[in-house]
């Protein structure tokens, strides 16, 4: 492998609950509601764009153009709130692996959190200028599980899809990756490996059973 790309929530910081949280607050004051099985199973991973037409169809609603851009505002201020706040917890795991790759390989972001998210808790945590580059929300026309975002990636870093390896804590996540053509591991951050598709190369309990030595190799 010559190449990493992260993704960012559940594997950089530890900012799912964070992104529950938010949703629910701003779901309960338009009268929806949904369970924690509910985001586990049907919303995790998905980008903010795409999460809401799932979550109002959820309850049988239909979600209009303007009610969307006010709940993405909403969600959006209630997140950035908790992450200036200190909320954002980065995985040890993870830091460890950025640091050691800066300098020896190219690595990048392929997220589906917005932008200034993204380069907020980056700066926050002293790593932004280890990333060669980000692929945010932002960026893509289609968010996770398409693979539009890792295959902008690889490009990003001048590399093949082949010779990347994709980080991930979601199955949405995992399935985008390989649809471009990544090596994945799954991270047992936010789900347990039953719930990850067979094509991952490798599953871990957390970052911290990852080395960049092993990646390097093939092995991870």
């Amino acid at each position: 492998m010559r190449g990493i790309v992260f993704d960012f929530d559940g594997v950089i910081v530890d900012t799912e609950p964070l992104h529950e949280r938010a949703l629910l607050e701003c779901a309960r004051g338009r009268g929806l509601e949904f369970t924690h099985e509910q985001y586990m199973n049907r919303l995790i991973g998905l980008s903010d764009r795409e999460c809401l037409p799932v979550l109002y169809g959820l309850a049988g609603r239909e979600l209009s153009e303007p009610e969307h851009a006010s709940f993405l505002a909403e969600k959006k201020s209630r997140v950035q709130e908790m992450i200036v706040g200190g909320q954002a917890k980065p995985f040890p795991g993870t830091l460890r692996l950025v640091r050691e790759s800066a300098g020896r390989v190219p690595i990048a972001v392929c997220s589906g959190a917005i932008r200034h998210e993204i380069e907020l808790v980056l700066s926050m945590l002293g790593i932004a200028d280890h990333f060669v580059a980000i692929v945010s929300a932002d960026d893509v026309v289609r968010s996770k599980p398409d693979p539009q975002g890792y295959k902008m990636a690889a490009e990003a870093l001048r590399l093949l899809p082949q010779d990347c390896v994709a980080i991930e804590d979601t199955p949405t996540g995992c399935r985008a990756a390989l649809g471009a053509g990544l090596r994945v591991i799954a991270t047992g951050h936010s789900l347990p490996r039953a719930a990850f598709p067979a094509g991952v190369a490798s599953f871990v309990g957390s970052t911290e059973e990852i080395t960049l030595e092993s990646i390097l190799a093939g092995i991870q």
